[in-house]
């Protein structure tokens, strides 16, 4: 019988299962990626105190495809052009920043 010692937990679980399994890592990750989206969508909304529906139509997209970025309910990532128009909608910048041991490299999108 498998058992667990005292003071493992879920999260010894996960640690384990991004090891062995490198589908399951990368389902992490994913995962991970979108909850920050997601959060920095919900965040732009509310500062610029923009709900869901007027967010989209500044957008040019349906109040559905905010919902889903911002509940990660999507099963992929938004794509790039989406997201910037999205940003853009909002009155943001999107900048892409690469960074390798003390170098930097920004780019703002169009």
């Amino acid at each position: 019988m498998n058992r667990k010692h005292v003071g493992s937990s879920f999260f010894d679980d996960v640690k384990r299962w991004e090891k062995e399994d490198p589908t399951f890592r990368k389902a992490v990750d994913e995962h991970v990626e979108k909850a920050k989206l997601a959060k920095m969508l919900k965040d732009i909304r509310g500062h610029e105190h923009l709900s869901q529906a007027q967010l989209a139509e500044k957008a040019h997209v349906t109040q559905s495809v905010i919902a889903r970025i911002e509940t990660g309910k999507s099963r992929t990532l938004p794509r790039l052009d989406l997201f910037n128009r999205i940003l853009h909608s909002a009155g943001y910048e999107t900048l892409i920043v690469a960074k390798k041991k003390g170098r930097t490299i920004q780019v703002a999108l169009p």
